[in-house]
């Protein structure tokens, strides 16, 4: 009996550990996901961006290494807030729900693998996700 309760009273005072956070490498979107993203981009930024992602004159490249160079190690909620900044002159054009379709969209053209879940339009859950120049 007395075991139980230390054990008991070990696990009280042990701190939670938060859940390691995802990398976007673990198939963290869908491929429906992204080709409904991609509808969005050609629609709203590719105008800016580029039909190749590559960027237009001061618009950068949302592809690519120097992209994934500039990302790494910061999340996924990020990028999404920086989406939806978009355009700055006319932030917030798209719903959070087609912000992180693009999200989506871009992770499918940096070849990144897809997965069986969507990527949730939630930001505490993209907060948990990484972006890495390459898979780990």
């Amino acid at each position: 009996m007395s075991r139980l309760l230390v054990t008991a009273a070990f696990l009280a005072c042990t701190p939670l550990v938060a859940a390691a956070p995802k990398s976007v490498w673990s198939g963290v979107y869908t491929a429906q996901q992204a080709a409904a993203g991609e509808k969005i981009y050609f629609d709203r930024c590719a105008s800016c961006h580029g039909a190749d992602l590559a960027g237009v004159e001061q618009a950068p490249a949302v592809s690519g290494a120097a992209f994934l160079d500039a990302w790494h190690g910061k999340t996924l909620r990020k990028l999404l807030e920086r989406i939806e900044s978009m355009p700055p002159d006319e932030p917030a054009v798209v719903s959070v729900q087609e912000a992180t379709d693009v999200l989506a969209f871009l992770l499918y053209y940096l070849e990144i693998p897809s997965g069986s879940t969507a990527l949730p339009a939630d930001r505490a859950q993209l907060a948990d996700i990484i972006v890495e120049r390459a898979k780990p």
